[in-house]
Protein backbone atom coordinates (compact mmCIF):
# COMPACT_ATOMS: atom_id res chain seq x y z
CA UNK A 1 0.00 0.00 0.00
CA UNK A 2 1.39 3.42 -0.98
CA UNK A 3 2.30 6.06 1.58
CA UNK A 4 -0.26 8.42 0.01
CA UNK A 5 -3.10 5.97 0.66
CA UNK A 6 -1.92 5.38 4.23
CA UNK A 7 -1.78 9.13 4.78
CA UNK A 8 -5.26 9.56 3.32
CA UNK A 9 -6.61 6.87 5.66
CA UNK A 10 -5.18 8.56 8.73
CA UNK A 11 -5.33 12.30 8.05
CA UNK A 12 -8.71 13.18 6.63
CA UNK A 13 -11.63 15.53 6.94
CA UNK A 14 -14.77 14.40 8.74
CA UNK A 15 -17.78 13.26 6.74
CA UNK A 16 -20.86 15.51 6.90
CA UNK A 17 -22.59 13.56 9.67
CA UNK A 18 -19.38 13.28 11.70
CA UNK A 19 -19.04 17.07 11.67
CA UNK A 20 -22.35 17.36 13.53
CA UNK A 21 -21.47 14.67 16.09
CA UNK A 22 -18.02 16.13 16.76
CA UNK A 23 -19.45 19.59 17.44
CA UNK A 24 -22.48 18.58 19.50
CA UNK A 25 -20.93 15.97 21.84
CA UNK A 26 -21.46 16.78 25.52
CA UNK A 27 -22.03 15.06 28.87
CA UNK A 28 -25.78 14.75 28.17
CA UNK A 29 -25.34 13.51 24.60
CA UNK A 30 -22.19 11.46 23.99
CA UNK A 31 -23.31 10.30 20.50
CA UNK A 32 -22.17 6.73 21.21
CA UNK A 33 -23.64 3.37 20.27
CA UNK A 34 -22.68 -0.06 21.56
CA UNK A 35 -22.31 -3.49 19.98
CA UNK A 36 -22.01 -6.50 22.29
CA UNK A 37 -21.41 -10.19 21.75
CA UNK A 38 -21.75 -13.08 24.21
CA UNK A 39 -19.33 -15.94 23.55
CA UNK A 40 -19.27 -19.49 24.91
CA UNK A 41 -16.20 -19.04 27.13
CA UNK A 42 -14.77 -16.38 29.40
CA UNK A 43 -12.85 -13.63 27.63
CA UNK A 44 -9.06 -13.62 27.70
CA UNK A 45 -7.92 -9.99 27.90
CA UNK A 46 -4.47 -10.49 26.33
CA UNK A 47 -5.92 -12.32 23.34
CA UNK A 48 -8.61 -9.66 22.92
CA UNK A 49 -5.95 -6.92 22.93
CA UNK A 50 -4.07 -8.72 20.15
CA UNK A 51 -7.30 -9.21 18.19
CA UNK A 52 -8.07 -5.49 18.31
CA UNK A 53 -4.55 -4.61 17.15
CA UNK A 54 -4.81 -7.05 14.23
CA UNK A 55 -8.25 -5.72 13.30
CA UNK A 56 -6.83 -2.21 13.04
CA UNK A 57 -4.38 -3.53 10.45
CA UNK A 58 -7.43 -4.22 8.30
CA UNK A 59 -9.43 -1.17 9.38
CA UNK A 60 -6.56 1.31 9.33
CA UNK A 61 -9.06 4.14 8.86
CA UNK A 62 -10.16 3.60 12.47
CA UNK A 63 -6.65 3.93 13.90
CA UNK A 64 -7.20 7.65 14.37
CA UNK A 65 -7.84 10.38 16.92
CA UNK A 66 -9.82 13.59 16.53
CA UNK A 67 -8.03 16.91 16.42
CA UNK A 68 -9.31 20.48 16.28
CA UNK A 69 -8.39 22.74 13.37
CA UNK A 70 -9.29 26.39 12.87
CA UNK A 71 -12.50 25.66 10.91
CA UNK A 72 -13.34 21.99 11.58
CA UNK A 73 -12.31 18.97 13.59
CA UNK A 74 -10.35 16.41 11.58
CA UNK A 75 -8.95 12.89 12.00
CA UNK A 76 -5.26 12.12 12.30
CA UNK A 77 -3.19 8.99 12.89
CA UNK A 78 -3.23 7.60 16.41
CA UNK A 79 0.13 5.97 17.07
CA UNK A 80 -0.85 4.72 20.52
CA UNK A 81 -2.02 1.18 21.25
CA UNK A 82 -5.77 0.60 21.52
CA UNK A 83 -7.00 0.04 25.08
CA UNK A 84 -8.92 -3.04 26.27
CA UNK A 85 -10.28 -3.00 29.82
CA UNK A 86 -12.69 -4.98 31.95
CA UNK A 87 -16.10 -3.33 32.02
CA UNK A 88 -16.50 -1.37 35.27
CA UNK A 89 -18.86 1.50 34.42
CA UNK A 90 -22.21 2.21 32.81
CA UNK A 91 -22.20 2.26 29.00
CA UNK A 92 -22.04 5.38 26.82
CA UNK A 93 -19.44 7.36 28.76
CA UNK A 94 -17.27 9.70 26.71
CA UNK A 95 -14.79 7.71 24.62
CA UNK A 96 -12.13 9.97 23.10
CA UNK A 97 -10.28 10.54 26.37
CA UNK A 98 -6.62 10.21 27.43
CA UNK A 99 -7.28 7.02 29.42
CA UNK A 100 -8.61 5.45 26.19
CA UNK A 101 -5.53 6.72 24.30
CA UNK A 102 -7.79 9.16 22.38
CA UNK A 103 -9.38 6.45 20.23
CA UNK A 104 -12.91 7.00 18.89
CA UNK A 105 -13.92 3.49 19.85
CA UNK A 106 -13.66 1.61 23.14
CA UNK A 107 -13.36 -2.14 23.77
CA UNK A 108 -14.38 -3.63 27.10
CA UNK A 109 -15.20 -7.13 28.31
CA UNK A 110 -16.87 -8.88 31.22
CA UNK A 111 -17.05 -12.62 31.77
CA UNK A 112 -18.12 -13.98 28.33
CA UNK A 113 -19.09 -10.61 26.84
CA UNK A 114 -17.16 -8.25 24.55
CA UNK A 115 -18.39 -4.68 24.03
CA UNK A 116 -17.44 -2.29 21.27
CA UNK A 117 -18.59 1.29 21.77
CA UNK A 118 -18.15 3.75 18.91
CA UNK A 119 -18.33 7.51 18.78
CA UNK A 120 -20.62 8.32 15.84
CA UNK A 121 -17.97 10.69 14.47
CA UNK A 122 -16.02 7.58 13.43
CA UNK A 123 -18.73 5.56 11.70
CA UNK A 124 -22.36 4.40 11.62
CA UNK A 125 -23.98 1.24 12.95
CA UNK A 126 -23.60 -0.94 9.86
CA UNK A 127 -19.92 -0.18 9.25
CA UNK A 128 -19.23 -0.39 12.99
CA UNK A 129 -20.71 -3.89 12.99
CA UNK A 130 -18.29 -4.94 10.24
CA UNK A 131 -15.36 -3.72 12.34
CA UNK A 132 -16.72 -5.59 15.34
CA UNK A 133 -17.04 -8.76 13.26
CA UNK A 134 -13.36 -8.42 12.37
CA UNK A 135 -12.46 -8.21 16.07
CA UNK A 136 -14.63 -11.23 16.92
CA UNK A 137 -13.13 -13.36 14.14
CA UNK A 138 -9.57 -12.45 15.07
CA UNK A 139 -10.26 -13.17 18.73
CA UNK A 140 -11.74 -16.60 18.03
CA UNK A 141 -8.91 -17.53 15.67
CA UNK A 142 -6.34 -16.62 18.31
CA UNK A 143 -8.32 -18.21 21.13
CA UNK A 144 -8.87 -21.55 19.33
CA UNK A 145 -6.10 -21.82 16.68
CA UNK A 146 -6.50 -25.58 16.24
CA UNK A 147 -10.24 -25.51 15.71
CA UNK A 148 -10.40 -23.50 12.50
CA UNK A 149 -9.96 -25.11 9.11
CA UNK A 150 -8.30 -22.00 7.72
CA UNK A 151 -6.71 -19.26 9.76
CA UNK A 152 -7.39 -15.95 8.01
CA UNK A 153 -5.19 -13.68 10.14
CA UNK A 154 -2.75 -13.00 7.32
CA UNK A 155 -5.30 -12.83 4.49
CA UNK A 156 -7.54 -9.95 5.58
CA UNK A 157 -8.01 -7.31 2.93
CA UNK A 158 -7.04 -3.80 4.02
CA UNK A 159 -10.15 -1.62 3.77
CA UNK A 160 -9.32 1.80 2.36
CA UNK A 161 -12.67 3.39 1.44
CA UNK A 162 -13.40 6.14 3.95
CA UNK A 163 -14.71 8.76 1.52
CA UNK A 164 -17.28 11.42 2.41
CA UNK A 165 -20.14 9.91 0.40
CA UNK A 166 -22.45 12.78 1.32
CA UNK A 167 -20.40 15.22 -0.77
CA UNK A 168 -20.36 12.78 -3.67
CA UNK A 169 -24.12 12.18 -3.74
CA UNK A 170 -26.07 15.15 -2.39
CA UNK A 171 -28.10 17.27 -4.83
CA UNK A 172 -27.28 20.97 -4.80
CA UNK A 173 -30.59 21.98 -6.38
CA UNK A 174 -32.70 20.56 -3.53
CA UNK A 175 -34.27 23.35 -1.53
CA UNK A 176 -35.59 22.19 1.84
CA UNK A 177 -36.54 18.75 3.09
CA UNK A 178 -39.57 17.89 5.19
CA UNK A 179 -39.24 19.34 8.68
CA UNK A 180 -41.38 17.45 11.21
CA UNK A 181 -43.28 19.29 13.93
CA UNK A 182 -41.83 19.26 17.42
CA UNK A 183 -42.42 15.85 18.94
CA UNK A 184 -43.65 14.56 22.26
CA UNK A 185 -40.79 14.14 24.74
CA UNK A 186 -41.08 11.13 27.02
CA UNK A 187 -41.84 12.06 30.61
CA UNK A 188 -41.17 10.45 33.98
CA UNK A 189 -38.67 10.23 36.80
CA UNK A 190 -35.16 9.62 35.50
CA UNK A 191 -32.27 7.47 36.65
CA UNK A 192 -29.21 9.26 38.07
CA UNK A 193 -27.09 11.00 35.45
CA UNK A 194 -24.91 8.55 33.56
CA UNK A 195 -27.01 5.51 34.53
CA UNK A 196 -28.72 3.70 31.65
CA UNK A 197 -31.39 1.03 31.92
CA UNK A 198 -31.02 -1.73 29.32
CA UNK A 199 -33.49 -4.46 28.37
CA UNK A 200 -32.89 -6.95 25.55
CA UNK A 201 -35.95 -8.63 24.04
CA UNK A 202 -34.77 -11.75 22.19
CA UNK A 203 -37.67 -12.63 19.90
CA UNK A 204 -38.14 -15.72 17.74
CA UNK A 205 -37.64 -14.43 14.21
CA UNK A 206 -40.05 -16.79 12.48
CA UNK A 207 -42.88 -15.82 14.84
CA UNK A 208 -42.45 -12.06 14.49
CA UNK A 209 -42.13 -12.36 10.69
CA UNK A 210 -45.31 -14.40 10.63
CA UNK A 211 -47.13 -11.63 12.53
CA UNK A 212 -45.86 -9.03 10.04
CA UNK A 213 -47.06 -11.15 7.13
CA UNK A 214 -50.46 -11.61 8.77
CA UNK A 215 -50.78 -7.83 8.97
CA UNK A 216 -49.57 -7.36 5.39
CA UNK A 217 -46.66 -5.13 6.42
CA UNK A 218 -42.89 -5.22 6.60
CA UNK A 219 -41.03 -6.29 9.72
CA UNK A 220 -39.77 -2.72 10.25
CA UNK A 221 -43.30 -1.31 10.05
CA UNK A 222 -44.49 -3.87 12.60
CA UNK A 223 -41.67 -3.17 15.07
CA UNK A 224 -42.01 0.61 14.80
CA UNK A 225 -45.75 0.27 15.33
CA UNK A 226 -45.16 -1.90 18.40
CA UNK A 227 -42.73 0.66 19.78
CA UNK A 228 -45.11 3.55 19.05
CA UNK A 229 -48.07 1.79 20.64
CA UNK A 230 -45.94 0.95 23.70
CA UNK A 231 -45.04 4.64 24.05
CA UNK A 232 -48.69 5.60 23.58
CA UNK A 233 -49.92 3.17 26.24
CA UNK A 234 -46.97 3.38 28.64
CA UNK A 235 -46.22 7.11 28.63
CA UNK A 236 -48.17 9.32 26.23
CA UNK A 237 -51.70 8.61 27.52
CA UNK A 238 -50.69 9.35 31.10
CA UNK A 239 -49.50 12.87 30.29
CA UNK A 240 -51.94 13.68 27.44
CA UNK A 241 -49.55 15.85 25.47
CA UNK A 242 -50.71 17.57 22.29
CA UNK A 243 -47.49 17.02 20.36
CA UNK A 244 -47.19 14.06 17.96
CA UNK A 245 -45.18 10.94 18.70
CA UNK A 246 -42.22 11.24 16.31
CA UNK A 247 -40.04 8.18 15.67
CA UNK A 248 -36.69 8.94 14.02
CA UNK A 249 -35.55 6.05 11.80
CA UNK A 250 -31.96 6.05 10.44
CA UNK A 251 -31.67 4.98 6.80
CA UNK A 252 -28.57 3.25 5.42
CA UNK A 253 -27.81 5.27 2.28
CA UNK A 254 -25.63 2.48 0.89
CA UNK A 255 -28.92 0.83 -0.08
CA UNK A 256 -29.72 3.79 -2.34
CA UNK A 257 -26.33 5.01 -3.60
CA UNK A 258 -23.14 3.40 -4.83
CA UNK A 259 -20.80 3.58 -1.84
CA UNK A 260 -18.51 1.25 0.09
CA UNK A 261 -17.37 3.83 2.60
CA UNK A 262 -16.77 2.75 6.19
CA UNK A 263 -17.41 6.30 7.41
CA UNK A 264 -20.92 7.55 8.17
CA UNK A 265 -23.40 7.37 5.31
CA UNK A 266 -26.88 7.47 6.80
CA UNK A 267 -29.89 9.74 6.65
CA UNK A 268 -33.23 9.44 8.43
CA UNK A 269 -36.98 9.62 8.10
CA UNK A 270 -39.56 10.54 10.71
CA UNK A 271 -42.73 8.57 11.40
CA UNK A 272 -45.00 11.21 12.90
CA UNK A 273 -48.33 10.29 14.53
CA UNK A 274 -50.69 13.02 15.72
CA UNK A 275 -53.03 11.39 18.22
CA UNK A 276 -56.25 12.88 19.60
CA UNK A 277 -56.36 13.01 23.38
CA UNK A 278 -59.95 11.82 23.77
CA UNK A 279 -59.66 8.87 21.40
CA UNK A 280 -58.55 5.41 22.48
CA UNK A 281 -56.31 3.87 19.82
CA UNK A 282 -55.89 0.15 19.29
CA UNK A 283 -52.65 -1.44 18.18
CA UNK A 284 -54.22 -1.99 14.76
CA UNK A 285 -54.98 1.74 14.51
CA UNK A 286 -51.36 2.61 15.26
CA UNK A 287 -50.08 -0.06 12.86
CA UNK A 288 -52.17 1.34 10.00
CA UNK A 289 -50.94 4.87 10.69
CA UNK A 290 -47.29 3.77 10.79
CA UNK A 291 -47.70 1.79 7.56
CA UNK A 292 -49.05 4.88 5.79
CA UNK A 293 -46.12 6.97 7.05
CA UNK A 294 -43.63 4.42 5.72
CA UNK A 295 -45.29 4.27 2.31
CA UNK A 296 -45.34 8.07 2.09
CA UNK A 297 -41.81 8.77 3.30
CA UNK A 298 -39.62 5.76 2.52
CA UNK A 299 -39.12 6.85 -1.07
CA UNK A 300 -35.97 7.67 -2.97
CA UNK A 301 -36.89 11.30 -3.65
CA UNK A 302 -37.76 11.94 0.01
CA UNK A 303 -34.51 10.34 1.16
CA UNK A 304 -32.49 12.45 -1.30
CA UNK A 305 -34.28 15.58 -0.10
CA UNK A 306 -33.36 15.01 3.54
CA UNK A 307 -29.75 14.06 2.78
CA UNK A 308 -29.25 16.98 0.40
CA UNK A 309 -30.78 19.53 2.74
CA UNK A 310 -28.28 18.61 5.45
CA UNK A 311 -25.43 18.60 2.93
CA UNK A 312 -26.26 22.08 1.67
CA UNK A 313 -26.29 23.45 5.19
CA UNK A 314 -22.88 22.03 6.14
CA UNK A 315 -21.25 23.05 2.86
CA UNK A 316 -22.65 26.55 2.80
CA UNK A 317 -19.76 28.99 2.26
CA UNK A 318 -20.74 31.02 5.33
CA UNK A 319 -20.76 27.94 7.58
CA UNK A 320 -17.45 26.75 6.18
CA UNK A 321 -15.54 29.95 7.00
CA UNK A 322 -16.89 30.35 10.55
CA UNK A 323 -14.14 29.50 13.11
CA UNK A 324 -14.47 26.19 14.95
CA UNK A 325 -15.28 27.75 18.33
CA UNK A 326 -18.24 29.63 16.81
CA UNK A 327 -19.33 26.59 14.80
CA UNK A 328 -19.52 24.60 18.02
CA UNK A 329 -21.81 27.19 19.62
CA UNK A 330 -23.99 27.32 16.50
CA UNK A 331 -24.27 23.54 16.23
CA UNK A 332 -24.96 23.02 19.94
CA UNK A 333 -27.78 25.58 19.83
CA UNK A 334 -29.09 24.14 16.57
CA UNK A 335 -28.93 20.59 17.94
CA UNK A 336 -30.82 21.58 21.08
CA UNK A 337 -33.64 22.84 18.88
CA UNK A 338 -33.42 20.01 16.31
CA UNK A 339 -33.69 17.24 18.91
CA UNK A 340 -37.01 18.60 20.14
CA UNK A 341 -38.54 17.17 16.96
CA UNK A 342 -38.01 13.54 18.01
CA UNK A 343 -39.66 11.39 20.67
CA UNK A 344 -37.28 8.46 20.16
CA UNK A 345 -35.02 6.71 17.65
CA UNK A 346 -35.53 3.22 16.24
CA UNK A 347 -32.53 1.77 14.40
CA UNK A 348 -32.38 -1.66 12.76
CA UNK A 349 -28.95 -2.71 11.46
CA UNK A 350 -30.34 -5.92 10.01
CA UNK A 351 -28.71 -9.35 10.08
CA UNK A 352 -25.36 -9.88 11.75
CA UNK A 353 -23.72 -12.18 9.20
CA UNK A 354 -20.66 -14.22 10.08
CA UNK A 355 -19.23 -17.49 8.75
CA UNK A 356 -20.56 -20.67 10.31
CA UNK A 357 -17.13 -21.62 11.66
CA UNK A 358 -17.33 -18.61 14.01
CA UNK A 359 -21.07 -18.70 14.64
CA UNK A 360 -20.96 -21.81 16.83
CA UNK A 361 -18.84 -19.91 19.41
CA UNK A 362 -21.33 -17.04 19.68
CA UNK A 363 -24.42 -17.13 21.89
CA UNK A 364 -25.95 -13.71 21.19
CA UNK A 365 -25.35 -10.30 19.63
CA UNK A 366 -26.74 -6.89 20.65
CA UNK A 367 -27.02 -3.38 19.22
CA UNK A 368 -27.67 -0.68 21.84
CA UNK A 369 -28.34 3.04 21.42
CA UNK A 370 -27.64 5.63 24.09
CA UNK A 371 -30.56 7.74 25.36
CA UNK A 372 -29.99 11.47 25.84
CA UNK A 373 -31.65 14.50 27.42
CA UNK A 374 -34.35 14.71 24.73
CA UNK A 375 -34.82 11.08 23.67
CA UNK A 376 -35.03 9.36 27.01
CA UNK A 377 -35.47 5.97 25.37
CA UNK A 378 -34.05 4.55 22.15
CA UNK A 379 -34.26 1.15 20.46
CA UNK A 380 -31.62 -0.80 18.57
CA UNK A 381 -32.46 -3.93 16.57
CA UNK A 382 -30.25 -6.67 15.15
CA UNK A 383 -30.95 -10.19 13.90
CA UNK A 384 -28.63 -13.12 14.67
CA UNK A 385 -29.24 -16.81 14.08
CA UNK A 386 -32.99 -17.39 14.59
CA UNK A 387 -33.57 -14.44 16.92
CA UNK A 388 -34.36 -10.78 16.46
CA UNK A 389 -33.08 -8.75 19.42
CA UNK A 390 -34.74 -5.42 20.15
CA UNK A 391 -32.88 -3.53 22.87
CA UNK A 392 -34.35 -0.66 24.86
CA UNK A 393 -31.82 1.79 26.30
CA UNK A 394 -33.38 4.35 28.61
CA UNK A 395 -32.79 6.96 31.31
CA UNK A 396 -36.32 6.51 32.70
CA UNK A 397 -36.75 4.68 36.01
CA UNK A 398 -40.14 3.14 35.28
CA UNK A 399 -40.17 0.44 32.56
CA UNK A 400 -43.80 1.11 31.57
CA UNK A 401 -42.95 1.33 27.86
CA UNK A 402 -40.94 -1.89 27.94
CA UNK A 403 -43.78 -3.63 29.84
CA UNK A 404 -46.29 -2.53 27.22
CA UNK A 405 -44.01 -3.95 24.53
CA UNK A 406 -43.85 -7.20 26.49
CA UNK A 407 -47.67 -7.22 26.74
CA UNK A 408 -47.95 -6.89 22.96
CA UNK A 409 -45.68 -9.88 22.46
CA UNK A 410 -47.75 -11.89 24.91
CA UNK A 411 -51.03 -10.88 23.28
CA UNK A 412 -49.80 -12.05 19.90
CA UNK A 413 -48.26 -15.23 21.37
CA UNK A 414 -44.75 -14.33 20.22
CA UNK A 415 -42.02 -16.31 21.98
CA UNK A 416 -39.29 -14.20 23.55
CA UNK A 417 -36.82 -13.84 26.42
CA UNK A 418 -35.99 -10.59 28.19
CA UNK A 419 -32.70 -9.78 29.90
CA UNK A 420 -31.66 -6.50 31.47
CA UNK A 421 -29.08 -4.82 33.65
CA UNK A 422 -31.55 -4.35 36.52
CA UNK A 423 -31.72 -0.55 36.35
CA UNK A 424 -35.39 -0.53 35.27
CA UNK A 425 -36.29 -4.20 35.29
CA UNK A 426 -39.13 -5.44 33.11
CA UNK A 427 -41.67 -7.67 34.80
CA UNK A 428 -40.44 -11.25 34.34
CA UNK A 429 -43.22 -13.04 32.58
CA UNK A 430 -41.84 -14.23 29.25
CA UNK A 431 -43.44 -16.86 27.09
Amino acid sequence: MSKNIIRKLHWRKLDDQAKIYSLSQNINDTSIFRLSVILNDKINQQILEKAVELSLETYKAYKVKMEGGFFWYYLDENKKKPVVTEENDYPFQKINTPDNNDYLFKVTYYDKKINLELFHTLTDGNSGSKFFKEIICRYLELRYPKKFKQNTLSSSKIITDSENSYIKNYKKDINKAYNPPKGYMLKGKELPQGVVGINHFSIKLDKIKKLAKANNCTLSVLLVAMLTYSIYKGNYKEYKDKKPINICIPIDLKNYFSSDTISNFVSYMVVSLSLKKKQNYTFKDILNMVDKEFKKKLKYDKIVETMSSNGKMLNNIFVRVVPLILKRIMVVLGTLEFKRHFSTTFSNIGIFEIDDQYKEYIESYYFILSPDWSEKLRCGVVTFKDNLVMTFGTSLQNPKIENEFKNLLNQHKIKYKVQGNGMNEVTKKAR
